[in-house]
Order: C-alpha cells, then sequence, then structure tokens
C-alpha cells in the first residue's frame, strides 16, 4: 500500500523523493563552444565559390585554398559528435561542397595540362577514367559548371579513344578495319593540328599495308586480259615489285577466260544484270595527277583511268584529256570545272559535276550519271565491270561545307575511281594517292555526303 506523506515543500510517494513544482531539474544545453571552428570552415569552403548557391567555382579557386579547408575540415571532424542537429547539417554541407570543389580543380587543372594551346592531348598515356568519373559526378552535383566544360571533357575523351585506336592500328600485322576505324575516330575531332597529327600516322600504317600485300601476294590486281597491274604509291611509283621470272596467276578465272566447263565467265561489259561475286577487282591502272602537275585535276584522272580500262582515249595523255575538259566561267561545277586544275585558286570551288561530268566523258566513250545510287549500286556496276569514278571526301574525312554563289558544297571534296570490292572493303584507284583497299563503311560515309556517281562502260 502506498503511502504518501507531505511535509512542508517535499511530498513523498513510496519513499521517492519529488521535487515540487518551484524546484524542476532543468535539461541540458549543447555545448556550444566549438561553433567559432564550424563557423569558420563554412567561411572557408564558401570562399571557393563564386556563389552563394555553389554554383560556379571562385576564380581563385587553388589547391592551396583547397588544403587550407580540408584542414579545418579535420579539426571539426573529431568533435563532431558535441554538435548539435543544426551545427551538424551545416557540417555536412561544408563536406559535400569542400568534395564537389576538389572535383572542380581536378578537372579543370586536367584539361589545361593535357590539352595544350592547340588542343592536341599531350600525354598519350594518360588514364581517362578518374577525370570522367569526376565529370560525371559534377554533371550531377554542379550541372551550371559542367556545362561549362562539356566541349573540352568531351574532345579529351575522343582523343585519347582516338589514339588508342591509333595504336592499336600500328602494333602487330597491319589491319584495314583497325586502320579504318582508327581513321574515322581521328577525322570525328574537330582539332586540326589533332588530325593533321594522326592522319599521317595512320596514313604511313595505310602505306605499310599496301605494301605488305602487294610483296605477299595476297591482294593481286589484274587487267581485263589476266595481267597483272602494280600497285603504285601517291607518285606513281611501283611499289609491288615481285622478283623477275616469277609467273602469278589469278585466283579466279580473268575476265573473258574460258572456264573448264567452256563457258565464258563475266566479260568485261557484263551481263545484263551480273550477280556480284564475293570479291572482284578489275584493275584499272593508276594515273598521278601530281605527275600531270594537276593538284586539282583529280575529276579527269580519275575519268581518264575508267576509260583506259574500258579501252577509250587510249592515246590520251592526262594533259591532252585536260585540254578538253569544260570550263564553267562562272564557276558553277555543275556547268563545267571552275577555276583550274593546274593551281590552287582562293573563293572558286574547284571540280565539275556529274551533270557536266557525264556529257564530257560521254565523249571518249560510254558514261553513265548514277548518282544516287547506293553502295550496292556501285558494287553492281563494277561486277559487270564498269569501273564507277564517285565524288567522296579527302582522305575520308568529315566534310567541311561551304557556300557558294551557286550553292553549297564540300571544299574538302576528292575523286577517285572505285574498280573493285571484297565482303568488308572497296578496292579505290586514287589519282592522288595511289591505288588501296578502304572499309565499305569509311567508304560509304564520305560517300553519301553528295553521292554522285558516275559509271564507265
Amino acid at each position: 500500500m502506498k503511502m504518501m506523506v507531505k511535509t512542508g515543500g517535499i511530498i513523498l510517494v513510496s519513499g521517492l523523493l519529488l521535487a515540487g513544482c518551484g524546484n524542476q531539474a532543468k535539461a541540458s544545453t549543447p555545448k556550444t563552444v566549438k561553433q567559432p571552428q564550424l563557423t569558420y570552415l563554412t567561411k572557408q569552403v564558401k570562399s571557393l565559390y563564386a556563389d552563394s548557391k555553389y554554383e560556379m567555382p571562385a576564380k581563385q579557386l587553388s589547391e592551396a585554398a583547397l588544403t587550407k579547408a580540408n584542414m579545418q575540415k579535420n579539426k571539426v571532424y573529431k568533435f563532431r559528435g558535441d554538435l548539435s542537429k543544426a551545427q551538424q547539417k551545416t557540417f555536412k554541407i561544408d563536406q559535400q561542397q569542400l568534395q564537389a570543389a576538389k572535383k572542380i580543380f581536378s578537372v579543370q587543372d586536367t584539361l589545361n595540362v593535357e590539352l595544350d594551346k592547340d588542343q592536341v592531348l599531350k600525354d598519350e598515356s594518360f588514364k581517362i577514367q578518374a577525370f570522367n568519373n569526376d565529370f560525371t559526378y559534377l554533371q550531377a552535383h554542379k550541372a551550371k559548371f559542367a556545362a561549362t566544360i562539356k566541349d573540352k571533357a568531351t574532345l579529351l575523351d575522343r582523343e585519347i579513344k582516338a589514339v588508342a585506336l591509333v595504336k592499336a592500328a600500328s602494333t602487330g600485322d597491319p589491319d584495314q578495319t583497325k586502320i579504318d576505324h582508327a581513321r574515322d575516330a581521328i577525322n570525328a575531332i574537330n582539332v586540326k593540328a589533332f588530325r593533321d597529327k594522326y592522319l599521317s600516322k595512320i596514313d604511313e600504317v595505310n602505306r605499310k599495308l599496301v605494301e605488305d600485300r602487294a610483296l605477299s601476294g595476297n591482294s593481286k590486281i589484274y587487267d581485263k586480259n589476266g595481267n597483272e597491274v602494280p600497285t603504285r604509291d601517291q607518285f606513281g611509283n611501283i611499289i609491288n615489285d615481285k622478283p623477275s621470272g616469277v609467273e602469278t596467276a589469278p585466283s579466279e578465272p580473268a575476265t573473258g577466260e574460258q572456264t573448264s566447263a567452256g563457258s565464258t565467265t563475266e566479260t568485261q561489259s557484263g551481263s545484263s544484270n551480273p550477280q556480284p561475286s564475293t570479291s572482284k577487282v578489275l584493275g584499272v591502272s593508276f594515273i598521278s595527277q601530281e605527275a600531270a602537275g594537276a593538284p586539282e585535276g583529280c575529276e579527269a584522272a580519275s575519268a581518264l583511268e575508267a576509260l583506259h580500262y574500258k579501252g577509250h582515249a587510249s592515246g590520251m595523255s592526262l594533259a591532252s584529256f585536260l585540254r578538253t575538259m569544260p570550263i564553267a566561267s562562272n564557276g558553277n561545277p555543275y556547268q563545267g570545272f571552275g577555276g583550274t586544275p593546274y593551281a590552287v585558286v582562293d573563293g572558286v570551288y574547284q571540280s565539275i559535276f556529274p551533270s557536266a561530268f557525264t556529257p564530257w566523258v560521254a565523249g571518249f566513250g560510254s558514261a553513265s550519271n548514277i548518282s544516287g545510287s547506293s553502295l550496292d549500286g556501285i558494287i553492281s556496276q563494277i561486277a559487270a565491270g564498269n569501273p564507277v569514278v564517285t565524288w567522296v571526301t579527302l582522305n575520308y574525312q568529315g566534310p567541311q561545307w561551304h557556300h557558294y554563289d551557286w550553292g553549297n558544297g564540300i571544299d574538302n571534296a576528292h575523286v577517285v575511281t572505285v574498280d573493285g570490292y571484297n565482303s568488308v572493303g572497296m578496292h579505290i584507284v586514287d589519282p592522288e594517292n595511289g591505288t588501296y583497299w578502304i572499309s565499305k563503311g569509311a567508304f560509304n560515309a564520305a560517300y553519301s555526303y553528295m553521292k554522285f556517281a558516275v559509271a564507265i562502260s
């Protein structure tokens, strides 16, 4: 039985002592002696940013400022258990903003170091994963700042990947697919200094591949009579000389050759609906535009290459053939050649398009404007024995469009003769760069910008 005894101002309940209303115990209050240290940290973190919303870094953001703020953060961290809930929230924000500032400084420093004044990768062995991780973090937490460096971050990533592809193409035995992938990656980067540096490297790898194929005999080329056609470099020099006395026969019956069954394989003119074989190379002979002193004469040189293969204009040199080319006085390539093929003329689009090219070439042999054809359409013409003159881009780079009085044109356009194909590539007779294979993807991309093509039969 509980007993209540009132004695003065004290009430006893079952032997328990309770304080009266005038003697209530007060709750303990949090310590605030550490507040100055937290306030100082917050001030330092804010100084790392240019705005109160922590969106953009301060101009004076430096490694020294980050180190100082980090040391202050460590001091506050030691007595974090003494902080009130409000103080703990402030401390958490300070830590998050300090971490973000470190990442901002890191990516800024990387971009400044790795991309030189020409925007070309400085260290080819640079590992970009940590940079990409930091940039991804900033895109999520500092979107406004990330947007200001997005182009440079993307450029750095693309250059590193392109360089990796160049290394892969340059290592071990040359491989056309690797070469084409590397070339595509280089051309996708809109930095002239970078393209100039690495296209020359990949061109050297491609040249070696052509030489290796020629020397190994893995890619022999034959004319319509079954005679081997030598591969030539951009200067017209033969680069696949074989030892004297060595006879080489094509792996498949040459054009017009009798098979063992007595039937004749596909003739030069081709059947009305030829079925493309797995691979075929017509063997169009190379003609150098540079040797003729015509740096802008790729259209005429390509046309004459194809005409000679078909037995037309056989007595004409490129110099004499160029004299017959129609010139457009108004510079409109749809009406004739603009300017002169013998020198570069500023402000003039120096080319001739199929609308004027076809009737000109048809004066020496049969020419059909097949512009707009798909890649399969070009292959069908070659299967029929007809080389195809095509308008592509120089070195299969991205197009450099420019507006002229007559319309839009590609300033880095180039014209070549296509005379072969296999399961993965197209064989090119290039009046500027010699004969070579290029992947179907790379060729089709460069061809598809204009889709200009003329078949010579």
